[in-house]
């Protein structure tokens, strides 16, 4: 009976924490980071130093759940999109996945510059990001971007003059993955109410998620009626306060009515930023 009550006890902990771990991660894109290339051999060996430049980048961002998938997720989409499968079937066998959008890059030309007789090196680097969606291998809207960076600093070694040069890459990087993926989040709770109108929200997101006081948000109503999801803008919301890296809460500037409608009848609402 003990050793039951302990399995019991064990398999309670382990949901919960799974459930957890479940809701966290629906905060956040799933996105699958699969191998760069390059148009040489030579170039190939820095495609690793590039990746994980890039990679950090997006950590910064706070909008992703990041996979290493080396590539087989590219692959598996254009291959189903050739092969036309429905997407729901695809992603239900290829769970390993579990990627909504696939990144990977391309670099297009690496140049080194020796100096003082071979003891420091300039460099610079033109790279172009590719975002795929994952379930048919299309590209996203603005689903490629070139950079090119700035001259690097004169360093010891190429790998660090290539790393300075990528860094001067990196606002435009910011900038270019904020428009790819606004930030969207549902509300956890109403904390405040007045004559049939949501008056402040608390989100289910923070400082975990990029999520900055002051921040505007359009709230959105997914209405499934008719067979997929369908987003339609029934307020406007700004974030007030971000609480800590899982909530921020938000004041409804419009909408109030249908937002307070919605979610006491636990209609799915998404909010996503505006600026």
């Amino acid at each position: 009976m003990s050793k039951l009550i302990l399995w019991v006890f064990t398999f309670m902990c382990v949901s919960n924490l799974m459930a957890q771990q479940a809701n966290n991660k629906g905060l956040q894109l799933i996105l699958g980071i699969a191998d760069f290339t390059a148009s040489t051999p030579q170039q190939e060996r820095f495609a690793g130093v590039l990746k994980e430049r890039v990679t950090d980048v997006l950590n910064q961002t706070g909008r992703f759940q990041l996979v290493d998938i080396d590539g087989k997720a590219r692959n598996q989409s254009i291959e189903s999109s050739a092969s036309n499968y429905k997407s729901e079937n695809w992603i239900e066998g290829n769970k390993s996945i579990n990627a909504e959008y696939t990144l990977t890059a391309y670099i297009g030309s690496i140049k080194f510059l020796k100096l003082n007789g071979g003891k420091g090196y300039k460099a610079t680097i033109t790279y172009t990001l590719k975002i795929l969606n994952t379930e048919n291998g299309s590209f996203i809207k603005n689903g490629t971007k070139t950079l090119s960076s700035s001259e690097s600093k004169v360093l010891l070694t190429p790998e660090t003059a290539l790393q300075n040069a990528i860094s001067t890459t990196e606002d435009e990087l910011m900038e270019y993955i904020k428009s790819s993926f606004p930030i969207k989040v549902s509300i956890a709770k109403i904390l405040e109410e007045k004559k049939g109108k949501a008056l402040v929200l608390i989100l289910k997101g923070g400082a975990g998620n990029g999520i900055l006081k002051g921040q505007l948000f359009t709230a959105k109503f997914i209405d499934y009626s008719m067979g997929s999801p369908f987003p339609i803008t029934i307020g406007k919301i700004k974030v007030i306060e971000v609480v800590n890296d899982n909530f921020s809460k938000a004041k409804v500037i419009k909408g109030g009515a249908a937002i307070l409608k919605h979610f006491t009848a636990g209609n799915e609402i998404i909010n996503e930023i505006i600026k």
